[in-house]
C-alpha cells in the first residue's frame, strides 16, 4: 500500500468490469501523474465543515463536533452524526450508522421529556 497525499484525483480509469489506473494532479508540483493499479481508496480531506458552529456547540480542536456514544453533543436535545464528529473513521457506511443512532437518540430523548398537565389533557 502506498499512501498519496497533495494529490487531487482528476479521473479513475478502467476497463468496464474494473480499475485500472488512477489519474491526479500532484498539487506541490501541479504535475499530472497516471497510476496503474488495480484498486483504490480516495480520501477527499478531513477538515470538517463546522466552523458556524463554533460558538453553539463544544468542538475538538480539530473543529469536529464533540459526541458522546449517542451522539448527544453538550448541548441537551442537539445531536450530530457523520464525518463531522469525533466518530473515528470517516466513512459513509459509517456515518450512516451513526446517523441512524443520533435519530433514535433523538427520539428517546423526546419521548422522556415532561409532558404539560394541559398536553396530557389534549391527548
Amino acid at each position: 500500500m502506498r499512501i498519496i497525499v497533495s494529490a487531487l484525483t482528476t479521473e479513475v480509469h478502467g476497463d468496464g468490469e474494473k480499475v485500472t489506473g488512477l489519474s491526479y494532479t500532484d498539487r506541490t508540483t501541479d504535475q499530472l501523474v497516471h497510476l496503474p493499479l488495480e484498486g483504490i481508496f480516495v480520501q477527499i480531506g478531513l477538515v470538517p465543515n463546522s466552523e458556524w458552529l463554533k460558538d453553539s456547540l463544544a468542538l475538538s480542536p480539530r473543529g469536529e463536533i464533540e459526541v458522546d456514544a449517542k451522539g448527544a453533543t453538550n448541548v441537551p436535545g442537539v445531536f450530530a452524526a457523520g464525518d463531522v464528529t469525533t466518530v473515528p473513521y470517516k466513512q459513509i457506511i459509517i456515518a450512516m450508522g451513526e446517523g441512524s443512532k443520533a435519530a433514535l437518540s433523538a427520539f428517546d430523548h423526546l419521548i422522556r421529556l415532561p409532558v404539560a398537565a394541559d398536553q396530557a389533557l389534549a391527548a
